[in-house]
């Protein structure tokens, strides 16, 4: 089963602090999903993953997600891969976040893994 994120009374003041500190934002976020909070892991890895100073420590959040079927974080790893020129990865990612549902994953997977193609329009 497809795993989908909730904002909860938790996440929801975290979410928010992220957006305005983003450092202790992210902090308490981190301590969240520490505790195995499923959603506070993958926004983790999501927020973790913008940011190319903090690419490589969104990996193992975005891993973990992906281990309960996140087909957000497979698609993240998926550009991250695509960024890093691993194509091999990506395409790997890429059908991992289809499988799961994620939209622009099954267009390119369908459209000969043509990326740019399929992003830009």
């Amino acid at each position: 089963m497809v795993f989908t994120p909730e904002i909860d009374d938790r996440l929801e003041p975290i979410v928010r602090l992220v957006a305005e500190n983003r450092k202790e934002g992210l902090g308490r976020l981190q301590s969240l999903a520490e505790e195995g909070n499923r959603s506070a892991i993958l926004y983790l890895g999501l927020y973790l993953s913008e940011d190319e100073k903090t690419t490589d420590l969104s990996i193992p959040w975005l891993l973990k997600a992906n281990a309960f079927d996140s087909a957000d974080a497979a698609w993240n790893l998926a550009m991250i891969a695509r960024g890093r020129a691993n194509f091999n990865e990506m395409r790997q990612w890429i059908n991992r976040a289809a499988d799961l549902g994620e939209e622009d994953a099954e267009k390119i997977r369908n459209n000969g893994y043509d990326v740019e193609r399929v992003l830009a329009g």
